[in-house]
């Protein structure tokens, strides 16, 4: 399948202005880009990735104050953010975002 051009008007003449594909007439043609849909889930992943972030937080800081180590409390929290990121690379990777 080969993309259409499609053009508009410019200062110095025609200028390209996107491609669309000749059957369907879309121009998400590839699929490169995302739907309204797609951009909320991943704004839906990025919230719950950052409210397991607090979970994850909040229950490894109380475990070191049972524990009385308070002075990992910089891994803890790294600890967290990495596990809420890797929550929400999880929530969207369905899709094969990168």
């Amino acid at each position: 399948m080969v993309p259409r051009t499609r053009y508009c008007r410019g200062i110095f003449g025609y200028t390209q202005s996107g491609n669309y594909c000749p059957f369907c007439l879309t121009e998400n043609w590839d699929g490169s880009v995302p739907s309204l849909g797609m951009r909320l889930f991943w704004l839906i992943g990025l919230g719950l990735g950052i409210l397991a972030a607090f979970l994850v937080g909040a229950a490894l800081l109380q475990l070191q104050v049972i524990a009385g180590y308070p002075p990992l409390t910089l891994l803890a929290l790294a600890v967290a953010v990495f596990s809420g990121y890797r929550f929400y690379r999880w929530f969207v990777a369905w899709e094969g975002s990168k």
